[in-house]
């Protein structure tokens, strides 16, 4: 973690959390999910050398993890991660002993071998066990030339570093193999398999990441996990800014601060699925917005109402419609947009305590802080019978008096209803 995260960053984290929730709330399954954060590769180094020159090596990488850690938290809060949902949050550098086993596991099957005090994995090598290089991406991969750095390499990506030797002013752990020391520190695909079988073993469920992580990162923890690591990978698109990728390298980059309602960015987000191609733009975000307004006054206009004055069912049966089509579109490989229709189907129009219940659902699922469970207080609650009271009364100055009193000095908007007045945060 050398920088802060852009908004097509964002996306990466908000398809793990929009999957955990969607088990958690409609499948009732126990999730744990771990998010490792790197906090060594090349360019960590680089811009921690350049951001605290005075430190040493080690010392300055901590700096700069720590400060962009702690950026990157804040960020995903923003957007409604919530961090207890995040089972554990393991940062490489604690995790070397571990890596330095699983790369000792690979030296001893023939899966890896050292050169000039750095280890590569053999491509090759696996290959000629029978597992195929290139599944994520169906590649027919042919072994060309040995890649030393840690960066994603796109092209002519063959062997590829475990173990990196010493350079100068760089941070490094000793590793002994063979009764030989090898000073140096992880190559970047190897943090994610080691920490990943720390918490769940050599296999695991779901692994998720954007699509550029598929290949050669993704490829290359399944190659030296043994061809065998996740039982699903889900990879999600980028977000680009007038068709062009969203990347530090072309300089379009947006981030949550430049984004006046995360939540709204949250929705636009998931009103596209997420293995399709987003270009992000304001008139889009704004939107966004407008639709987060309206969900949230409708939510709280169920959630707010007074006992006993919605009824238990809509008599249309429209709620379970909604509730058969929203969990459908979820079981459909995520498929938000649908999720997000569904919902419209009863949205201002359906007044019940069913209705309540699925916006109470879809608020868990789409994470879009919707549901306000603060009570009203007793004089606002006399304020709203003597608003009833006046409409009844055909007191229109009076209703629209206490309707103002209602806004001015509580941020609260009437809205008369075939079941009577309901109110929503202003």
């Amino acid at each position: 973690m050398y920088d802060r995260i852009h908004i097509g960053n964002i996306r990466s984290f908000l398809l793990p959390d929009l999957l955990q929730r969607v088990l958690r709330y409609t499948q009732n399954i126990d999730v744990e999910w771990v998010m490792n954060i790197t906090d060594i590769d090349d360019k960590m180094i680089a811009r921690s050398q350049s951001s605290y020159p005075d430190d040493t090596a080690s010392d300055a990488l901590g700096k700069l993890a720590d400060k962009y850690t702690d950026m990157f938290l804040d960020d995903i809060e923003a957007v409604g991660i919530l961090r207890d949902d995040i089972s554990h949050l393991p940062r490489a550098t604690d995790y070397i002993a571990n890596m330095q086993a699983m790369i000792k596991d690979l030296l001893d099957s023939n899966m890896a071998y050292e050169s000039d005090g750095s280890i590569y994995f053999s491509i090759e090598n696996y290959q000629a066990t029978g597992h195929k290089y290139g599944r994520l991406i169906n590649l027919d991969f042919k072994p060309q030339s040995r890649v030393t750095q840690d960066q994603d390499q796109k092209d002519g990506v063959a062997d590829f570093v475990l173990w990196k030797a010493k350079k100068e002013n760089e941070p490094y752990w000793d590793f002994v193999v063979a009764n030989k020391v090898l000073p140096g520190r992880p190559g970047w695909h190897i943090e994610c398999s080691a920490m990943s079988n720390k918490f769940f073993g050599k296999l695991f469920d779901i692994h998720t990441g954007g699509v550029d992580l598929k290949f050669p990162h993704h490829e290359n923890e399944l190659a030296q996990s043994g061809g065998s690591q996740a039982n699903f990978y889900l990879h999600n698109e980028h977000v680009s800014i007038a068709s062009e990728k969203m990347s530090k390298s072309i300089g379009n980059i947006k981030t949550i601060d430049d984004v006046n309602d995360p939540m709204a960015l949250r929705y636009l987000m998931m009103s596209g699925h997420y293995r399709s191609q987003m270009d992000f733009n304001l008139k889009d975000l704004k939107s966004a917005h407008e639709r987060i307004l309206k969900l949230r006054t409708y939510t709280d206009q169920l959630m707010l109402a007074r006992v006993g004055q919605l009824p238990e069912k809509d008599t249309a049966y429209i709620v379970e419609e909604s509730y058969r089509q929203f969990i459908a579109a979820l079981e459909d490989d995520l498929n938000t947009p649908k999720a997000l229709a569904a919902i419209s189907l009863i949205e201002g129009k359906v007044f019940s305590k069913s209705a309540k219940e699925l916006m109470r659902l879809a608020n868990d699922v789409f994470g879009l802080k919707l549901v306000s469970d603060n009570p009203l207080h007793a004089e606002v609650l006399e304020l709203i019978d003597n608003y009833t009271q006046a409409r009844h009364d055909k007191n229109f100055e009076q209703s629209d008096k206490l309707r103002a009193e209602l806004l001015s000095s509580h941020g609260l908007v009437v809205a008369d209803t075939q079941i009577g007045t309901l109110v929503s945060r202003a």
